[in-house]
């Protein structure tokens, strides 16, 4: 019997769900402005895992949305992900969370999926997926405006799949879908499992969040 461990933390939402075998058993989550995640994180885990009756030394396996996303909520999820995977040896697993936000879509057979997590005002993370969630384009940040869809002509029909409701604002092209959605934990559900069969695992040592591009800095 498997049990593994999810957590996100690359957005506001801070979120972890507890897969059994290849089923999502238990979530809980929370959006908060304030980034609030150090002091949620470690709550929502004790949660979930004492409702199981799961101990941190009998998870098969942590994994974690490694980004990109908010530098402080990856960095406390890293944080509290490698805390409960060193005194164990539990392997670790990284999602790229580009991928888990697109997966919150079902995509029509043919459908590209461009995945954008807002960064700061107009900037956002970006990815192309098909719909079979591979990657078409590589994660990029780029600034958004309401020419930037121009550029995916060729990708049709294409469905924005976006963490903020502000995309719509800045996009306003009615004939492009768009869907708005938190990243969440429930959505590792097939990346986490596929990972863990084929022993994807990272180096617990040497495991760092994709930032992409580097930390603001004040």
């Amino acid at each position: 019997m498997s049990y593994i461990l999810n957590i996100e933390t690359s957005s506001k939402n801070c979120s972890v769900s507890l897969l059994k075998e290849d089923k999502i058993i238990n979530v809980i989550e929370q959006e908060d402005d304030s980034y609030r995640h150090s002091e949620l994180l470690t709550s929502f885990i004790d949660q979930i895992l004492s409702k199981e009756k799961i101990k941190p030394e009998n998870l098969s396996a942590v994994s974690i949305a490694k980004g990109p996303g908010s530098f402080t909520g990856l960095r406390i999820g890293f944080s509290v992900a490698k805390g409960i995977c060193f005194p164990y040896k539990t392997p670790i697993i990284g999602i790229n969370s580009l991928e888990i936000l697109a997966r919150s879509y079902k995509p029509k057979k043919d459908e590209y999926i461009l995945s954008l997590i807002n960064d700061k005002n107009d900037s956002f993370y970006s990815m192309v997926l098909d719909s079979d969630y591979n990657e078409v384009e590589k994660p990029s940040v780029e600034v958004i405006d309401k020419n930037y869809i121009s550029r995916y002509e060729k990708l049709n029909p294409l469905v924005i799949v976006c963490n903020t409701r502000s995309i719509k604002e800045i996009i306003n092209e009615k004939s492009v879908k768009i869907e708005v959605n938190s990243i969440s934990a429930k959505h590792m559900e097939n990346m986490s499992k596929q990972n863990f069969d084929k022993k994807n695992f990272e180096d617990l040592a040497y495991f760092e969040p994709m930032y992409i591009k580097k930390p603001y800095v004040n």
